[in-house]
C-alpha cells in the first residue's frame, strides 16, 4: 500500500511539472512574433527535451515500482501441508483457500524469509510465517505489508537485544524505526505451538497485526485503516477497558500492557475465535467486522 502511495504521489509530482512545461510552451508562439526568435527556437527545443527525459524517467520509475515479482506457485504437497497444520486455512471454502495459497504465493515472492542458523529456510517455516501474514490481513486488499522486506526465525524465543538466550521471553518484535525497521522477528518454536488449535494465541498474527497498525507510520494501537469515527470510538473503548487494571478470563493479560498490545491481542482472538470475542467485547469486536472483515 505504501509503495502504490509513493506511486500515487510521483504521478502527482510529474502531472505538476508537465503543467509547468505545457504553460511554458505557450510562450513559444508568441517569442516567435518577436524579436526573440532564435530564443524561442532553443526554449522549445529545451521542452521538448526536457518532457522527453521525464516522461521516460517516470515510466522507468513507475514501472520499477509497481513490478511484483511472479508468485511462488503451490503444489499439491504444499496444499496438504497447509490442510494438516494451518487450522484456519483447513477451516476455509474451498474458493477462499484458493484466496488463500495465492496470497501467500505473492507473500513468499516478494518477503525474504531468513532462518537463523540454516543457509535456506525450510519450506515448512516460510509457510508458517506467509500463513500468519495471510490470516492477519485477511479480508483486506492486498499490499506489501507496509515497508516489511525480510523476517528473520529464530529457533526459539530471545531477549530484548535479539539474543537467542536460555531465558529468552520475547516470541516476537516487529521494529519500529531505525537499522531494522522493515525487519521482523518470529521464534520458531511459539510461531508453530501458535497454530496447533484456534485458541486466539498465535504470535505470528500477533506481529503482523502490528504491522496492520504501522500502516499509518505509527504503532499506537489505532490502526489509520478504521474511519475516523471508529477510530475515535475505539480509543474511548480500549482506554476504558485498560483503566480496569484486573486480571480476567477473558482474553490474555497481556493485552493490558498497553494499546498496541491489546489491539494486537485482540487480533489474535478476532482472526481465531471470533464468536469468543464478540461475547466478551461486542462493541470491540463490531469495529473489527466493519474495519477488518473475517
Amino acid at each position: 500500500m505504501n509503495n502504490y502511495l509513493k506511486f500515487l504521489e510521483g504521478k502527482a509530482r510529474f502531472s505538476a511539472w508537465l503543467i509547468v512545461l505545457f504553460v511554458s510552451l505557450l510562450f513559444v508562439p508568441l517569442l516567435l512574433t518577436s524579436d526573440y526568435k532564435v530564443l524561442a527556437k532553443i526554449i522549445g527545443v529545451t521542452i521538448v527535451v526536457l518532457f522527453s527525459v521525464a516522461l521516460w524517467f517516470w515510466r522507468t520509475q513507475t514501472i520499477r515500482s509497481l513490478k511484483k515479482q511472479a508468485r511462488i506457485k503451490l503444489n499439491l504437497n504444499d496444499r496438504f501441508w497447509l490442510n494438516e497444520h494451518i487450522p484456519y486455512y483447513k477451516a476455509l471454502s474451498k474458493s477462499n483457500k484458493i484466496i488463500f495459497e495465492d496470497r501467500l504465493g505473492l507473500f513468499l515472492a516478494e518477503i525474504r524469509i531468513t532462518e537463523i542458523g540454516k543457509e535456506i529456510p525450510e519450506k515448512e517455516t516460510c509457510l508458517y510465517v506467509a500463513s500468519s501474514a495471510i490470516i492477519a490481513f485477511w479480508g483486506l486488499p492486498y499490499w506489501n505489508y507496509g515497508e516489511l522486506t525480510e523476517v528473520l526465525v529464530y529457533p526459539k524465543d530471545f531477549n530484548e537485544s535479539n539474543e537467542i538466550v536460555d531465558n529468552g521471553y520475547l516470541q516476537g518484535k516487529v521494529h519500529h524505526g531505525g537499522l531494522m525497521d522493515s525487519t521482523m522477528i518470529l521464534s520458531l518454536e511459539s510461531l508453530i505451538k501458535g497454530f496447533k488449535n484456534l485458541d486466539g494465541h498465535n504470535v505470528g498474527i500477533h506481529e503482523f497485526s502490528h504491522l496492520i497498525d504501522k500502516n499509518d507510520d505509527v504503532i499506537d494501537g489505532v490502526p489509520g485503516l478504521f474511519s475516523i469515527d471508529d477510530q475515535n470510538l475505539w480509543n474511548e473503548l480500549i482506554e476504558t477497558e485498560l483503566r480496569k487494571r484486573i486480571k480476567q478470563n477473558k482474553i490474555d493479560n497481556y493485552a493490558y500492557t498497553g494499546k498496541t498490545e491489546f489491539f494486537a491481542v485482540i487480533m489474535e482472538y478476532y482472526r481465531e475465535t471470533p464468536e469468543k470475542l464478540e461475547r466478551h467485547f461486542p462493541e470491540i469486536y463490531a469495529i473489527l467486522k466493519r474495519n477488518l472483515p473475517n
